[in-house]
């Protein structure tokens, strides 16, 4: 251990309540930053959630489509075109749109978000659908989202004590037969899975040579890119052709466009920088400033500024340390308090933890920059 970093230690350890309020202010502006980060990146992820469990290679969608939570239709026939491509291996529909579900205990309704899509097709990564693919396809059979807020009752819980449950959907009475747990964003409450024909029948409005979304399948060895131009000739201008990582790339430009994440979220952590700076410069200049006489005398026995510099930088590290961890740990389980509140996942990720604590680091020695100028005052002729 340097010299330096023992006198800075020894100096800030001194006063052990104003430590501890100086490292608790450091703590205040670590969790700040890391809850407010996670939750915009937690909010981001999950309004994107729905294309990223896209599975097929290319998607095709409306011009007019800016987010597929309220996306454009456009006409079924111009799928039966793709699959003149010898590299297209397969090709589904899939149909999205909002329902309301009436809670079967309190006969309340609450908003749904319904999908309709061919199970066995495998486009979608959906965990568990695969067992339910032959059921879905009876009438009015589909599959609720475990994961969907508890406006619903408790239809999880009973669903795991019991075969079904009848609900109604759209003022039409439907059977769940069963859960599987996908995941809610901030644009819906709550999940129903079906098949195109079942969607149809809730969803009478619609036109039913319209589709949302047209999911292709391509060969293993096919280049994304070149199948996308070839088949752009086949849709004209009534439809787009965009690959899976084009639809996830929208959707998160939509978002940052539309919804106001990047500057609350973004504003809530530059405010914890700056709460943490604040504390951190008054306590080093309170420190600093009561220590004049013994810098000076430091002076008088031969250390240079560069010394005293290093003091203090010293300090602003240990600040750093200590703040860090306690605010880490606190970050952590308000993502989890905020998970099992909102019902949507939050969670600590490398990349930010790292990026937090050189933030941290990078705030106490800007505070530290500017209270050191208090040190080079120090003059040696002063105390004697």
């Amino acid at each position: 251990m340097s010299s330096a970093f023992f006198v800075a230690w020894c100096q800030l350890s001194y006063h052990r309540v104003k430590l501890a309020v100086a490292a608790a202010g450091v703590v205040v502006a670590v969790m700040l930053m890391l809850v407010q980060l996670g939750i915009r990146q937690g909010a981001l992820d999950n309004s994107v959630a729905v294309a990223r469990r896209v599975t097929a290679d290319l998607v095709v969608v409306s011009p007019r489509t800016k987010t597929i939570f309220a996306s454009a239709q456009f006409p079924r026939r111009l799928l039966y075109r793709l699959g003149s491509n010898p590299e297209v291996v397969a090709i589904s529909e899939m149909y999205m749109g909002q329902g309301r579900l009436r809670n079967p205990w309190n006969k309340l309704e609450f908003p749904v978000s319904l999908y309709g899509l061919d199970p066995g097709a495998k486009m979608m990564r959906l965990p568990g659908v695969e067992r339910f693919e032959e059921e879905l396809h009876d009438m009015d059979r589909l599959l609720f989202d475990g994961l969907s807020r508890s406006n619903y009752g408790p239809v999880k819980k009973y669903l795991s004590d019991h075969d079904s449950i009848d609900v109604e959907v759209n003022l039409r009475k439907v059977r769940l037969i069963d859960s599987i747990d996908v995941g809610i964003s901030i644009n819906t409450d709550g999940n129903l899975f079906t098949t195109p024909a079942n969607f149809r029948r809730l969803v009478p409005d619609r036109k039913p040579g319209s589709v949302d979304l047209g999911l292709i399948r391509l060969k293993p060895d096919s280049d994304p890119i070149k199948v996308r131009d070839s088949l752009r000739q086949y849709v004209g201008t009534e439809a787009k052709i965009v690959t899976r990582d084009e639809l996830v790339a929208a959707e998160i430009v939509f978002i940052r466009e539309n919804a106001p994440i990047d500057f609350i979220f973004g504003m809530g952590a530059a405010i914890g920088f700056f709460i943490g700076f604040v504390v951190v410069y008054q306590i080093l200049y309170t420190e600093v400033t009561n220590h004049l006489p013994q810098y000076a005398t430091l002076k008088a026995m031969g250390f240079n500024d560069r010394y005293l510099l290093m003091v203090v930088l010293n300090q602003s590290v240990i600040l750093a340390l200590l703040g860090y961890f306690p605010g880490f740990v606190l970050a952590l389980g308000l993502y989890r308090i905020a998970t099992r509140a909102i019902q949507m996942q939050f969670s600590m990720t490398a990349e930010r933890a790292i990026s937090v604590f050189l933030l941290t680091v990078i705030m106490c020695g800007l505070s530290a920059m500017i209270a050191i100028r208090k040190v080079r005052t120090a003059d040696p002729a002063d105390v004697f």
